[in-house]
């Protein structure tokens, strides 16, 4: 299923793809944009610009109301940093509720490792950690360049940064708390992305 969060149906639109419905407060949307969806009868939702969330929040909540399994946020980390921030926010939310999600950019792929999260098939890519949570405790990494065995990864200490995967198979283990994990895919891979099994 494909969930437009406003500006995002135009997006969709141009790169040929027909979301299954449009959602938020539609006020970056272009004219062009909004008389092509509602010319195509996709669904249309539209909430007030005086909200508490986030469009992107909306979609996600479309998302988790319809079942579903896995999520993957695109065009997310656009030139408001506050935005971007937020929708790691959102992340945590689909764990919460028991959903893998990720952020997915040209060049990194972006999710949460709360337990275990294996990355196969992306030898020489580079990954980083910070906790998303004030502590991370019991972190251990093989497969990694700079292995850890039950560290302790806290908020203001951001040693976790560009980490090289050194192995076919590189696991991720936390036994309390919460890791944002950042994952730069190299050039090898061909811009194909394995989803982690989380």
């Amino acid at each position: 299923m494909i969930i437009a969060a406003d500006r995002g149906a135009g997006y969709c639109l141009r790169a040929g793809v027909r979301p299954d419905v449009v959602v938020g407060d539609m006020d970056s949307i272009s004219p062009s944009a909004r008389r092509e969806v509602e010319r195509s009868g996709i669904p249309f939702i539209q909430h007030s610009t005086e909200k508490d969330q986030t469009d992107t929040q909306l979609a996600l909540d479309i998302a988790l109301d319809r079942g579903a399994g896995f999520i993957e946020m695109v065009a997310c980390t656009g030139d408001r940093f506050d935005h971007s921030l937020a929708n790691v926010h959102l992340l945590y939310a689909a764990l919460k509720a028991g959903v893998d999600a990720a952020i997915l950019d040209p060049s990194h792929r972006i999710f949460l490792v709360d337990s275990e999260a294996g990355i196969d098939g992306m030898k020489g890519a580079l990954l980083s950690l910070l906790p998303l949570s004030l502590e991370a405790r019991g972190v251990s990494l093989s497969g990694f360049q700079w292995p850890l065995k039950d560290a302790v990864m806290e908020v203001g200490n951001p040693y976790g940064i560009s980490n090289r995967i050194v192995s076919e198979q590189a696991r991720i283990h936390v036994r309390e708390g919460v890791l944002v994990a950042v994952l730069f895919f190299p050039e090898a891979t061909g811009g194909k992305w394995p989803v982690p099994e989380c």
